[in-house]
């Protein structure tokens, strides 16, 4: 076995050193084998993220790539070493090296190997992230190597630390596993403290928690106060996430490990130019575009203070690459308040040339990317928009972060208002609309809480002023991000099934804790059953 030796003075909220690893009991299993011991000893880590460095496809010698009539041959294993991910308390690297180049993989459990993580680039140095792991629960780790004679194994144990301070345990409330999408769940969290709306004093933290509502992955983002609590999430084709800028910290594109591998411009300071689209302030949105490039958008005022929109396109070392700004294509009517757009997404389709901009209060806005960049239409907004809508009451203008889908419909978070206290008789609601271009007509295809049968807080206490989003997942239902910053509400995050409007699942987070938005990740990054 092999166990890891922690430091007894914890690292702030960052993780623990390992001052040792013990380690023995190496095995190898071929065709036809009994399983053998060995011993592995410490050794230092490998190199990169998930599959390690050095190899080749062949073998190093005789021995380990061919046996007496060519038959391959087992590979041996030595080095085991584990050592905790000082970004991550729920985290942590396993290297070995083994004689020949193999596959890599890790398996994990508490108590027995439950899940493994498999890297299959063939290497001779191992060294694989392993997440999803619970906090403070002793785990079993089993690093094996695999070619075509069979694999080889070195066993080890790891402890995980405590959760960083302000992540707090959500509780599961539903949880109809056979009718809910599997898999984690990614959320941020703004931090409780008192009062309510943008008071944060700690940094933001970005979580995943799995379907039971346990946290399993963390990122703390940064070391400024998460005043807002409105960090975008998204999660991008390589399995990194991005993370818009919010408060003093920056658009960032980070990996499983924490590792920060892209920063976006620097937040402008509080006295710069709000009229100057290269100084107006960072807005909380950040995504990243297939050709590597970034999409960002900035709180553009104009000289009358009234607050815009002003989207960037940025390449990866942050050089303006394409810009659209919205008081170019639509001006303020006299009187406009000063949050007059409020953007908070953008949807950008490169084969299309066109981009789908959301303007909280100006409605959903389609316009070209190219030429004379101009506005196709408008959906919904306090101004009325371009379409007619059926019925009448799927009329919107105050939406958060639609999402776009290929079958002709927009499915977003309606907040219905954004007072601090609920109008009389108002609640928020969730609406996917289908739209005709043709007509300029939007149809509404489901509203909830809408007429379904619900519980009442749905119905009377669901109003939330400041944040939410609403995402179609792989099964078809939609998963809702209801955000409260509130002493006496909960952040509720919950799973509908459209077709009859049934809750299937459901977590809520402690009062004062809130979540701007969440997305399901099915299957989970990197970990898969045994």
């Amino acid at each position: 076995m092999c166990t890891v030796q922690r430091s007894p003075e914890r690292l702030g909220i960052r993780g623990w050193l390992p001052l040792a690893v013990l380690c023995f009991s190496a095995t190898w299993i071929g065709p036809g084998c009994k399983a053998s011991g060995g011993t592995a000893i410490s050794g230092a880590g490998g190199g990169g993220l998930n599959g390690g460095t050095g190899g080749s496809a062949g073998g190093s010698n005789g021995s380990a790539a061919g046996g007496a009539g060519g038959r391959t041959v087992p590979p041996t294993v030595s080095g085991l070493f584990i050592e905790a991910n000082p970004n991550n308390n729920l985290s942590c690297f396993v290297s070995w090296t083994s004689d020949t180049a193999t596959s890599s993989e890790v398996q994990f459990g508490a108590g027995a190997y439950r899940f493994h993580i498999v890297a299959d680039e063939s290497v001779t140095s191992h060294r694989v992230l392993v997440i999803g792991m619970t906090a403070q629960t002793d785990y079993l780790i089993k690093a094996v190597s695999k070619n075509a004679g069979g694999s080889a194994s070195a066993e080890g144990t790891f402890t995980t630390g405590a959760l960083p301070s302000g992540l707090p345990v959500s509780t599961l409330t539903v949880n109809d596993t056979a009718a809910a999408q599997p898999g984690w769940t990614l959320t941020n969290i703004m931090q409780a403290s008192q009062g309510v709306g943008f008071n944060g004093t700690a940094p933001g933290i970005i979580v995943m928690v799995d379907q039971t509502g346990v946290p399993v992955w963390y990122f703390v983002n940064g070391t400024t106060p998460d005043q807002r609590g409105d960090v975008s999430l998204r999660v991008l084709g390589n399995g990194n996430l991005i993370l818009g800028p919010s408060s003093g910290e920056p658009a960032k594109e980070i990996d499983l490990a924490g590792n920060v591998v892209w920063s976006g411009p620097p937040v402008p300071a509080a006295t710069a130019s709000k009229t100057d689209p290269a100084t107006a302030p960072m807005s909380h949105f950040a995504n990243k575009l297939p050709n590597g490039n970034y999409i960002l958008f900035r709180d553009l005022t104009d000289a009358n203070g009234i607050g815009g929109a002003y989207v960037e396109e940025v390449t990866p070392t942050n050089e303006v690459a394409w810009s659209w700004n919205l008081f170019d294509h639509i001006q303020p009517p006299a009187g406009a308040a000063k949050d007059w757009c409020h953007p908070n997404s953008v949807t950008v389709d490169l084969d299309h040339d066109v981009f789908y901009l959301s303007c909280r209060f100006q409605g959903i806005i389609k316009a070209r990317r190219s030429g004379d960049k101009g506005v196709i239409w408008v959906l919904g907004g306090q101004a009325g928009g371009d379409f007619t809508f059926s019925p009448e009451s799927a009329n919107f203008g105050d939406q958060h972060d639609p999402e776009i889908h290929a079958d002709g419909t927009i499915l977003f978070y309606d907040n219905m208002g954004s007072a601090a206290r609920p109008p009389a008789g108002v609640t928020t609601r969730v609406l996917e609309l289908f739209i005709d271009e043709n007509t300029r007509q939007a149809r509404l295809s489901f509203e909830f809480p809408g007429s379904f049968a619900v519980d009442a807080w749905y119905t009377t206490n669901w109003y939330t002023p400041y944040w939410g989003d609403a995402d179609r997942l792989a099964n078809g239902n939609i998963l809702i991000t209801a955000g409260f910053r509130s002493q006496t509400e909960q952040t509720h995050i919950f799973e509908v099934r459209p077709s009859d409007g049934k809750v299937v699942w459901q977590i809520t987070l402690p009062a004062g804790v809130g979540s701007y938005q969440a997305d399901r990740l099915s299957p989970p990054p990197l970990v898969q059953p045994l």
